[in-house]
């Protein structure tokens, strides 16, 4: 045992290194009342203080989940016109609920709470100020700028772009509601706050090649859930997030219903995806599709109702497990030879979606495949690979794979006219 007082939905487990494991699991009752969580590990040998402040994270989030969902639920009134008063009432607005997905409605509630959590100071006094406590009709632009560079500042380039953006989505919605709250002479104070420009970061990507290598090395080593994981990730474009929730069931691959499909819902976007896995030709026969990534489904044991999970039939959560487990397969690989460093799930999705540019898919034909809704979201997953700068260098020059004649304009002017 371990001689610790477990806050409330945790739960711990001890390694053969003898190193204790501690995971906050959502109750299955609240899940099928459709619950945005799952299971998360909040971390590994922790003292009682961090094992609380990790565990009040999530029960703090599925505390207000259970609010938002309360028929009884009323809003904050007490605070009426305030800064915190505006983002209870939008967690509970339809202006919210319609337009974002359970999924990520956590994320909001923790950026919020953070910037009603922020202290500024304020003119002429200097003196210190919750933002929380502020009325709405204080919020200009000089004081959304002081909010937003208390984040930058401290080095949260991405977490400083969401306040803004985030906050901007709150006045814009929820101002035609209740006019008189807000400001006149800035019908949008966050519209005016300028955010830096800042490097970031790409994510890296692996190839086909590389993807199956860690499928047929996880399977060898008795892994063969992260096998099938990693060629989701590659071949049908699931986020981790989505594979470790079960969001792609054995219901779904050649199901009654569609018995040369596989389907799935994308739990980001509720994008429903339906990849055929074969068709007939002019000939009557049957082409396979992905006869790769169906030759490691069929060595994969169905340890429960979703294609990857547990061996004791539990899913791995939205947490950072599934992933956690596909790197130490891939490092005990790496050190054998068989891959090369750095072999993750996210890159496997972005190996994928490369993969669709340098076949020369349309946006179009690649938004098909991958469910993206905009042309943005889509556009930042394919990587400028050599191949893709190569291809398209041959077909400036009007070269064709089926031939090697160029086209006219890379003829010697001086060539003589037969």
């Amino acid at each position: 045992m371990v001689p610790m007082t477990m806050p409330k939905y945790t739960s711990f487990k001890r390694k053969q290194g003898g190193s204790v494991t501690f995971y906050w699991t959502c109750p299955t009752a609240y899940r099928k009342a459709g619950a945005p969580f799952t299971s998360v590990t909040l971390g590994h040998d922790l003292t009682q203080k961090e094992l609380n402040e990790a565990a009040a994270v999530w029960n703090e989030r599925m505390d207000g989940w259970r609010k938002e969902r309360s028929p009884m639920a009323e809003p904050e009134t007490t605070r009426h016109g305030t800064v915190e008063w505006l983002v209870n009432s939008y967690l509970r607005h339809d202006s919210f609920l319609e337009r974002v997905g359970e999924f990520s409605r956590p994320d909001y509630r923790r950026i919020f709470d953070r910037v009603c959590d922020t202290q500024i100071t304020r003119e002429p006094t200097q003196q210190l100020f919750r933002v929380g406590d502020l009325r709405i009709a204080n919020i200009g632009v000089s004081t959304a700028e002081k909010i937003y560079k208390t984040f930058a500042d401290e080095g949260a380039g991405r977490t400083s772009e969401k306040v803004v953006t985030y906050c901007k989505a709150m006045w814009k919605r929820m101002k035609p509601h209740y006019p008189d709250l807000f400001r006149q002479d800035t019908p949008n104070p966050w519209e005016g706050v300028t955010i830096k420009r800042r490097a970031k970061k790409v994510k890296g990507h692996v190839d086909r090649e590389a993807v199956y290598a860690f499928a047929e090395g996880a399977i060898r080593l008795k892994r063969p859930e992260l096998a099938a994981a990693a060629v989701l990730a590659f071949e049908f474009f699931l986020r981790p997030s989505n594979i470790g929730a079960g969001y792609a069931p054995w219901t779904g691959y050649r199901g009654e219903s569609a018995p040369d499909k596989i389907i799935f819902s994308h739990r980001k976007t509720g994008e429903r995806a339906e990849h055929p896995l074969e068709y007939i030709d002019e000939a009557g026969a049957v082409v396979a599709l992905y006869a790769q990534a169906e030759a490691i489904f069929k060595r994969v044991p169905k340890y429960g109702t979703s294609i990857v999970c547990q061996k004791n039939g539990k899913l791995f959560g939205d947490g950072t497990r599934l992933s956690q487990d596909v790197r130490e397969i891939a490092d005990k690989l790496t050190a054998e030879g068989v891959l090369s460093p750095g072999f993750t799930l996210d890159k496997a999705r972005h190996g994928g979606m490369t993969e669709l540019e340098e076949m020369g898919l349309t946006e179009g034909q690649g938004r098909v495949l991958s469910k993206h809704r905009t042309s943005s979201a889509y556009r930042g997953y394919a990587k400028e690979t050599e191949k893709r700068v190569l291809e398209a260098t041959k077909r400036r020059f009007g070269i064709s794979e089926n031939s090697e004649n160029v086209s006219k304009i890379n003829e010697p002017k001086t060539a003589k006219k037969s």
